[in-house]
């Protein structure tokens, strides 16, 4: 089940403050599903529970609000577009949610229900960002926001790799296999961690705020520097190994990798454009 935006606008009549409460008590569970420890991670479904979203019994309004009854009152406040086949007009959000061109803070900011003027001024905020980047600006912060996803993955690539060396030590291997397989998996245990990287601070405001910062830097070449050993000790465990062994091998990262133009977001604009021209915004539809 993915999740996607839909083109939505308050009834008429309906209370502003009331939707914008019911769509934080959405957005918080389903920004729930995004937190994982030391960074932030998509999440690729959710569900809204039958029960409250902290566990307190309590909603914003004090009356003990369960998600699920929440997302029921919100949709029922709103008018929802529907296209030619009378199936909700969407777009997935993981355009924006899931796309390591964008600050961390905005793509988890992506998961929730917006209003007219949320989508505006979000809308307007991802337009001239990814302006910037296409000309070639913001390279340093981009830098990071790369560094920082590739970083999130590392940790999960070296931790399969361990458990999957560790698991080939209950294994009988014989001959020459053994002693390839014995060197490959000491290698697999000499690696130290993952040198530790912080996560991007906000995005500069303009091109003149984006510079390099020799601590930050260090610590992204330092990055770098041992993606490329643990790729290389995977290659090497990979080819002593059954097949249904083998560790996928971390995604390679670029220093000097640049954007070039995307389709996709630029579909989005196209699609979310005249929604926003005409007053709507956008729930999140799971």
């Amino acid at each position: 089940m993915g999740v996607d935006w839909v083109p939505a606008r308050p009834r008429p009549g309906a209370d502003l403050d009331t939707i914008r409460d019911l769509a934080e008590i959405h957005a918080r569970y389903v920004q729930a599903g995004v937190a994982v420890p030391g960074g932030w991670a998509p999440i690729t479904r959710y569900a809204v529970p039958e029960r409250p979203v902290d566990g307190s019994g309590t909603g914003p309004d004090g009356r003990g609000e369960y998600p699920a009854e929440a997302v029921r009152r919100l949709v029922s406040r709103l008018e929802i577009v529907v296209d030619h086949d009378g199936c909700p007009a969407c777009f997935r959000v993981t355009v924006i949610g899931y796309n390591r061109r964008f600050p961390v803070s905005w793509r988890q900011a992506a998961f929730r229900t917006m209003l007219p003027e949320e989508a505006a001024e979000a809308v307007a905020r991802w337009r001239w960002w990814y302006g910037q980047i296409v000309a070639g600006r913001m390279a340093y912060h981009l830098r990071h926001l790369f560094a920082w996803d590739a970083y999130q993955a590392l940790l999960g690539a070296q931790a399969e790799l361990r458990a999957r060396a560790t698991a080939t030590l209950t294994r009988s291997t014989a001959g020459a296999r053994r002693d390839r397989l014995l060197r490959a998996r000491e290698r697999v245990f000499a690696l130290p961690e993952p040198p530790p990287l912080a996560p991007p601070g906000p995005p500069p405001t303009s091109p003149d705020d984006d510079g390099p910062d020799r601590d930050r830097d260090e610590a992204i070449r330092a990055l770098a520097a041992h993606l490329e050993r643990v790729t290389e000790v995977t290659r090497e465990f990979n080819r002593v190994v059954p097949g249904n062994a083998r560790v996928r091998r971390p995604e390679p990262f670029d220093l000097g990798d640049r954007p070039v133009r995307d389709e996709w977001v630029e579909a989005f604009f196209d699609w979310v454009g005249p929604y926003v021209r005409t007053g709507h915004g956008l729930y999140l539809w799971g």
